[in-house]
């Protein structure tokens, strides 16, 4: 059987004494997807008033709660994630050769210290260790993500209108260590901070947002909290289209920044830089200048971790894999996932979950084996 160069390097480092034996092995390159395990990540909590006096096997007899469109709003009072189609997901995603499962857990798993954010059918952390190490045993590693983005965070229920007090610092410090805990200190931490702007809250009862110094008072304590639990700090970019130079200027580089473009538009033109959509007066500018963030993001040194999504078109994976591979630093490059940012539940009249999800998974394992093949050996 023929040796590869890494296992005759080993036993060189073997015969040598162990010289380089308390070195860590390189880091994968990853390819992954990001599942949803929790689901209460936008919407209200509680949805209004007349939810106050309800408890959670109440509000389990309608789907929703009523937002204040009338309409039913995203958030739950019990976890929606069917067991059987998860595991076909994740299933799917060891098929394919991924070896990146973000775990979006919102409400869906228990955290020890704060056993009040549970809702019926929340995973023990018995369930949970489990299934993590199923997923390890498919050759993947499960990372996790708790959104602490003030319009993501409706999974926190009553500290979301707690937002920078002691109060909440406490809980954030609390999940973040229990988290780290049942994965084992995993290597990446995702913490969401995305689209934390008015017009993201627009129809919730009760909307918070940071801005400013707070916002990144609040960001590097909780990337502190993670990296004080030995794990790396992943977030969402998008902030940098509020104004690229301070962003730039104040975001630490240990942090893994996560840029995300669901289009498919990677010209040159699309590439630039236009200062003219930079946020001003609490206008929602999240979505300009998304595709040229890549490159600020890139040509400032960060360490990256790009996410495409078929969400809103099939080609979006195609074009941004691609992408990646001809114009990023491969050095700074750690990986490259996709969120088809749909539930794992069954289809519905109208729309596609669980099959939307399924077909993100073949479209950006397809664009990743054309462009970034796996090895083995």
């Amino acid at each position: 059987m023929q040796t590869t160069r890494r296992e005759f390097i080993g036993a060189a480092t073997l015969a040598a004494g162990g010289l380089y034996a308390a070195e860590a092995k390189p880091a994968p390159f990853y390819r992954g997807a990001l599942l949803h395990l929790g689901s209460n990540m936008w919407g209200d909590y509680p949805a209004g008033p007349d939810d106050l006096a309800k408890s959670d096997e109440e509000l389990k007899t309608r789907p929703n709660p009523v937002g204040p469109a009338g309409k039913p709003t995203p958030y739950h009072s019990y976890v929606i994630c069917r067991d059987d189609l998860w595991k076909k997901s994740v299933d799917r995603m060891a098929e394919k050769k991924m070896n990146l499962v973000f775990i979006d857990l919102g409400e869906a798993i228990a955290y020890p210290s704060h056993p009040e954010l549970a809702v019926a059918g929340t995973w023990s952390v018995e369930k949970t260790r489990a299934e993590l190490a199923r997923i390890r045993s498919l050759g993947m590693e499960p990372m996790p993500k708790l959104n602490f983005s003030t319009c993501h965070d409706s999974w926190l229920k009553d500290y979301h209108r707690m937002v920078s007090t002691p109060a909440y610092y406490k809980v954030v410090a609390d999940v973040i260590a229990d988290v780290c805990a049942i994965f084992d200190k995993p290597a990446f931490f995702h913490l969401g901070f995305d689209e934390e702007v008015p017009v993201a809250g627009k129809n919730n009862f009760h909307a918070t947002f940071r801005q400013g110094d707070l916002w990144w008072h609040d960001l590097l304590y909780t990337v502190g909290q993670v990296e004080r639990n030995g794990s790396r700090a992943v977030m969402w970019s998008d902030k940098i289209c509020d104004g690229r130079e301070a962003f730039l200027a104040r975001m630490p580089k240990n942090v893994l920044l996560s840029p995300w473009y669901y289009g498919a538009d990677f010209s040159d033109k699309h590439l630039a830089w236009d200062k003219s959509f930079e946020t001003k007066g609490g206008t929602w500018a999240v979505q300009r200048n998304l595709a040229a963030s890549f490159v600020a993001l890139n040509d400032a040194g960060y360490d990256l971790l790009p996410c495409t999504s078929n969400w809103s078109r099939d080609d979006a994976a195609e074009a941004l894999v691609s992408f990646c591979k001809t114009r990023l630093d491969p050095k700074r490059l750690k990986g490259i996932y996709t969120a088809p940012w749909k539930m794992t539940i069954p289809d519905g009249e109208k729309k596609k979950n669980v099959t939307k999800t399924l077909e993100g998974i073949d479209l950006f394992a397809a664009a990743m084996d054309k462009h970034y093949p796996v090895v083995s050996g």
